[in-house]
């Protein structure tokens, strides 16, 4: 049984809300934004539908070149069941993506191994985002109270960034892939991992990173600019729905956002002529992604080091409600050293029906008026 715990404050669920049963939507609401069983199946089976379009393509290709496999030590063809065929054809389109990638690098794939790259890609990020949103419930995590105003339904234009979002993450790691191919410091050999070249950058390509994402972020909040894209991501003032929240943001600033991770890599090699590994690159955007996601949900997570705080999730938290504050993406070190720096106040007030329903994830506020229209 999922308990609701604030991390300074015991905030009851209304009894009026627990009673009702869960209203539904009114009519008028429905053409705003897709239902929330469309949203959360439409990503998956579009996932899994370009998927079988790549694996059917690759089948079909295969057997009209008569280069279907046969077992070892006989004529007969690979097993003809369904499952098996379709496993050994995503084996093969690994090992024929791999092998043409590390031949002549990214640009040596054909279209549909990029299709294939780009539908793993966006797999793999919703997986991700899986975990994230499910983490803090796993590891009894204590919750960061809502004080801002939550965004309890996302607008077609947010459903609209969000998938533009979704499918440039596939663009971005083969751009960054084809750089770390092309570059004389990164290094692809297994054999030659070591702590300087893949523990040793982490922590440098973080602080290299957030200092020209903080600068971004600063500047996206410049009046002149603020209304025409970093406004939209500031509807939501108490982020909670992880990765999607995180993502909810204008291409522009997602763009400039994703290639600032390729820019602080080339910092890294060329200026400081530093040798950096390709799992460094990987790890760096896997503990980056989930601390962005992190940074948009309730979960209070804070990671500290020798009595130094590196990292917490209430502090994104507040510059959600406080813009002019907090600016960095991962790290406040550059918000400590440029004097944007703001630090949670746990006495703030806290109101008890904006507060989010576990069972929605919508404000207790929100559920009341939905069940006052449907009344």
């Amino acid at each position: 049984m999922m308990q609701w715990v604030s991390p300074d404050h015991g905030v009851d669920r209304p009894a009026t809300v627990t009673e009702r049963k869960r209203p539904q939507r009114p009519a008028s609401m429905s053409s705003s934004a897709p239902s929330p069983i469309a949203s959360a199946i439409v990503t998956p089976l579009t996932i899994l539908f370009w998927l079988a379009v790549v694996v059917h393509y690759h089948t079909a290709d295969a057997l009209s070149n008569g280069t279907t496999r046969t077992d070892a030590g006989s004529n007969r063809q690979a097993p003809g069941s369904g499952l098996a065929i379709l496993w050994g054809s995503i084996k093969d389109m690994f090992r024929g993506t791999a092998n043409r990638a590390m031949e002549g690098g990214p640009e040596n794939l054909t279209p549909m191994d990029l299709l294939f790259f780009g539908v793993i890609i966006v797999l793999a990020l919703e997986f991700l985002s899986f975990l994230v949103k499910r983490s803090g419930y796993w590891f009894h995590s204590k919750l960061i109270p809502v004080r801002g105003k939550h965004l309890d339904e996302l607008s077609s234009l947010d459903h609209l960034f969000i998938g533009m979002n979704r499918i440039a993450t596939a663009p971005f790691v083969y751009f960054l892939l084809s750089y770390l191919y092309h570059e004389p410091n990164a290094v692809w050999d297994v054999k030659r991992l070591s702590v300087t070249n893949v523990i040793l950058p982490i922590p440098c390509i973080f602080v290299i990173y957030d200092f020209f994402y903080t600068i971004l972020h600063w500047a996206l909040h410049i009046k002149a600019i603020y209304g025409f894209i970093h406004k939209h991501h500031h509807h939501q003032k108490a982020p909670s729905r992880a990765t999607v929240d995180a993502i909810n943001v204008h291409p522009v600033e997602f763009f400039l956002g994703e290639y600032n991770h390729i820019f602080a890599c080339f910092l890294y090699c060329r200026v400081l002529n530093m040798e950096l590994h390709a799992a460094t690159v990987i790890l760096f955007l896997i503990i980056g992604a989930v601390l962005a996601g992190l940074n948009h949900t309730r979960f209070d997570c804070v990671i500290s080091l020798f009595g130094v705080t590196l990292y917490d999730s209430k502090y994104h938290d507040v510059h959600h409600r406080i813009p002019q504050s907090n600016y960095g993406q991962y790290i406040m070190f550059w918000d400590h050293v440029f004097g944007s720096f703001r630090d949670y106040n746990p006495n703030d007030r806290i109101n008890a029906k904006a507060q989010l329903d576990p069972r929605t994830g919508k404000s207790f506020q929100y559920m009341e008026a939905l069940g006052t229209k449907s009344d």
